[in-house]
């Protein structure tokens, strides 16, 4: 009898040395993911949020700018007066300061430790990060988007910014079907820039209303559309690759109807990559214009040089 108690009591504490271990390794990276044996994480539709979200941010805003309803409506682009550049993903100015950047093998082993397994493949934290970020995406401009379709100064901005917020309902339904099969848990509300912006384009009037949207949005479309293209090269996952491709369409049309307001100018636009190495200049407006044989021409006769070579 005392022997069954102690193999009882042993066969109790392994379970929990088990438990514990299970529940730290789900915490290594990131976010946990669900385990195999718990509900598939759900989320709320973005666009069931958006009445709340929208009242969220009327309450936090300034008093609105009486000036900008007496503006001159142009379509130079030109960014409204104290408009702030968005800095989604720029450190805070307190943040304590980092020893040294990793290298790449330190995070590509980061990255290994975070990654699970699925029946689609191997989900890496960059994978489950894109997952977030385009449904914290929906999540503002969705609100954004059909506030703007009412309030906005000029009728190409109602309309371009309300169809942003209808198909950014289908992205969201796409998505927290993704995460749902995935076991990636959503968040269900904006974060601290994204809330920020909704409240600084409420508190506008007049054409710095149609402005301020057009350049927070366009501004956010141009940082995700890049980071969309670095997962859908880069995924091992493939119900995420079928995602990234789909987000990326969603997402270039979103940059068209921005641009298609005529307010999208360099302040909405994000910095341009640097190339390395660096391409050939322009040729001069009064030289005769460059112009280069077909690709094919060049292999056929690089394949001649081949043969008469002996190669």
């Amino acid at each position: 009898m005392r022997r069954a108690r102690i193999a009882s009591v042993a066969t109790v504490v392994l379970s929990l040395v088990v438990l514990q271990t299970t529940t730290a390794c789900s915490r290594i990276f990131g976010e946990p993911i669900a385990g195999a044996t718990d509900p598939a994480p759900s989320a709320v539709p973005a666009e069931e949020l958006a009445r709340g979200l929208l009242a969220s941010a009327a309450a936090a805003e300034p008093d609105a700018d009486a000036s900008g309803s007496s503006a001159q409506a142009t379509n130079d682009g030109a960014a409204p007066a104290g408009a702030a550049v968005p800095t989604d993903g720029a450190a805070p100015t307190d943040a304590a300061p980092t020893d040294a950047a990793p290298t790449d093998a330190a995070a590509q082993d980061a990255a290994a430790q975070g990654t699970v397994s699925t029946p689609w493949g191997p989900l890496s934290p960059a994978d489950r990060d894109l997952v977030v970020k385009v449904r914290l995406a929906g999540l503002w401009e969705i609100p954004t988007g059909r506030q703007a379709a009412k309030r906005a100064f000029r009728a190409v901005t109602r309309k371009n910014l309300g169809e942003i917020a209808r198909q950014h309902e289908l992205l969201d339904a796409e998505v927290r079907e993704v995460a749902e099969e995935l076991r990636v848990p959503l968040p269900d509300e904006p974060n601290d820039d994204q809330k920020g912006w909704m409240a600084e384009i409420s508190a506008k009037k007049g054409l710095a209303y149609d402005q301020t949207a057009v350049m927070r949005l366009r501004m956010a479309h141009g940082k995700i559309f890049p980071a969309i293209g670095a997962v859908r090269a880069s995924t091992r996952n493939t119900l995420i690759r079928g995602f990234a491709e789909s987000a990326a369409k969603f997402v270039n049309t979103h940059m068209g109807l921005l641009e298609g307001t005529g307010l999208a100018g360099d302040h909405a636009l994000p910095p341009a990559p640097t190339p390395s190495p660096a391409p050939p200049l322009t040729v001069p407006e009064d030289e005769p214009a460059p112009s280069a044989p077909p690709a094919t021409s060049l292999l056929d006769g690089a394949k001649e040089g081949h043969h008469s070579t002996g190669g």
